[in-house]
């Protein structure tokens, strides 16, 4: 069974670079440019995965990453921020809202891919457990 991700983002350079290695990782893509898309695509895909960044028009990323934790059928998604918003309050904030791992922009490749094995490592043992 194929692997779907959402990938949110407002850079359209950003979409089409996410889009392309996770296709190539044989996953399937769908994509949103602001936060309230990604909500309406995230129920209507209950994806494996979520790649949002924090600053997103209409809805924050952050609060993207709370909804998606409250909801019942998609709390077990694995969700990686990848932002420009490189603090250290800003990725307490990104953990505190359930994110599971926390990326600095611009990524290195490798370093993506690696944190997009690890979290749907992670999120297929959550929902086995669940």
């Amino acid at each position: 069974m194929t692997s779907t991700a959402l990938i949110v983002d407002d850079d359209e350079a950003t979409l089409r670079l996410y889009r392309l290695l996770l296709e190539q990782a044989g996953m399937t893509v769908v994509a949103a440019r602001n936060g309230l898309e990604a909500l309406r695509l995230a129920v209507e895909h209950e994806p494996d995965l979520v790649v949002t960044d924090v600053r997103l028009p209409l809805v924050s990323g952050l609060e993207v990453i709370r909804q998606i934790r409250r909801h019942p059928r998609l709390n077990q998604v694995a969700i990686i921020v990848v932002t420009a918003l490189a603090t250290a309050e800003n990725r307490k904030r990104s953990e505190d809202a359930g994110c599971d791992a926390f990326l600095v922009k611009p990524t290195p490749v490798l370093d993506f891919l690696g944190a997009v094995r690890e979290c749907l490592a992670h999120e297929g043992l959550r929902r086995r457990r669940a």
